[in-house]
Formats: structure tokens, sequence, C-alpha cells
């Protein structure tokens, strides 16, 4: 009988010790659908999925592609690319009231 609770005993100990050795840790990582899009089975953005009609950036027309989306505000904001997503920040209300907003 002692002999039987050894053993388990031992097994129990390698098996918790080999299981305390697995990270379980799952990392996610953001990335950006303008890079996305060069996967052909990514959805693209549509005219109609934002609330714009001008990158507020670079002032280009978004019939030309949406690279990026971003929300703010309430608002979905299409943009040419993650670049330009990136400079919005540096002056984001003056580059909103850019952006002709669709009414």
């Amino acid at each position: 009988m002692k002999f039987k609770i050894n053993i388990c005993s031992i097994i129990f100990t390698i098996t918790a010790l080999l299981s305390c050795n697995h990270s379980t840790k799952t990392e996610t990582q953001y990335v950006s659908p303008a890079i996305k899009a060069k996967d052909s089975t990514h959805v693209k953005f549509k005219l109609t999925d934002v609330d714009n009609k001008l990158d507020p950036s670079c002032m280009m027309p978004l019939t030309a592609g949406i690279g990026d989306t971003l929300h703010y505000k309430g608002l979905v904001l299409g943009f040419c690319s993650a670049e330009c997503k990136k400079d919005f920040f540096k002056d984001p209300e003056g580059n909103l009231k850019l952006a002709q907003l669709k009414k």
C-alpha cells in the first residue's frame, strides 16, 4: 500500500512540474487595416463605411481608396493611408473641419 501511494505521489509531482513549464500567454498585436488591405482575403473599406469625403490630413478624395479608419468623437473617419491617420493627431480639430463630413 505504501508503495502505491509513493508512485502516485511521484506521478502527480512530475505531472504538476511539467504542466507549470508551459506558458499559455497569448499576445495580441494590432495590425493596421492598411497593412491587411494588401491581402486579397481582407475586406476593403467602402466610401459608405465612413463619415467623410476627403482624407482629413492630405485632403485626397476617398473615392481613390480608403487605407485605414479611425473612430473619433462618434464619427468613423477614413484615411488614404496609415501615415495620414497618424498625421491626423497633430491637429485633430483643425483636420476634422477639412474632412468634408457627410451630412
